[in-house]
């Protein structure tokens, strides 16, 4: 059976990538939700506090959706994982199983 490491390495570094753009991008929300946060005072305007707290409302709306977006496409990721690993082993198994029928019938080995 081949070695699967550098399939898996390769896997895990891809991962790894997609995690630190994810934090990238929530990191980069979130700096906005606090600095919009210290933007809202009490001596201002109604309609400007009330503008800064709709774009915080808005960021904390996409937090919410990008995070369930990332979990429903890391779950996704995992079985499509699985799935190719359990076709590569059904191939290598068909595979094995023609060389053998291939070698009893013409009685040589290989």
């Amino acid at each position: 059976m081949p070695n699967l490491d550098p399939w898996i390495n390769q896997n895990e570094e891809h991962m790894v990538t997609t995690k630190t753009i994810t934090n990238k991008f929530e990191n980069h929300l979130l700096s906005i939700k606090a600095e919009r946060q210290k933007m809202i005072h009490p001596n201002s305007h109604p309609t400007y506090n009330e503008r800064h707290q709709n774009i915080i409302e808005l960021i904390d709306w996409t937090l919410e959706k990008y995070k369930e977006t990332a979990a429903a496409t890391n779950i996704k990721t995992k079985n499509q994982q699985k799935d190719e690993v359990s076709i590569y082993i059904l191939e290598e198994t068909t595979l094995d199983y023609i060389l053998f029928n291939i070698s009893e019938l013409t009685g040589k080995l290989y």
